[in-house]
């Protein structure tokens, strides 16, 4: 089975629609030949594994009833436009905080 990225999608949002649970990311992304944290694209093809079931059948029905499609992935251009909190409390070093 095969299903098509969309827009801002992650594996975990992919596991989610399909399995109910993020717990299929790591199977996605095996199959896939991905890391759990790689950014797939729109339209990109991804191969299912058949055999996948963690129980989550009413969240799985659930989502694909009300035809909802994860997608919480952040794209860079996104993060320019959002305020994020500031302070010592959020910054990290070499990043916001340089140390001299």
């Amino acid at each position: 089975m095969q299903i098509k990225v969309l827009h801002n999608q992650t594996l975990l949002d992919v596991s989610i629609y399909l399995f109910g649970t993020s717990k299929g990311a790591f199977q996605l992304a095996e199959l896939n030949n991905l890391s759990v944290t790689d950014d797939i694209i729109a339209g990109q093809i991804l191969e299912i594994p058949n055999d996948l079931d963690f129980g989550e059948r009413l969240t799985v029905e659930y989502y694909q009833l009300e035809n909802l499609k994860p997608a919480t992935a952040i794209q860079l251009e996104t993060l320019e436009i959002i305020e994020l909190p500031s302070g010592i409390d959020y910054w990290a070093i070499q990043i916001d905080f340089e140390i001299q």
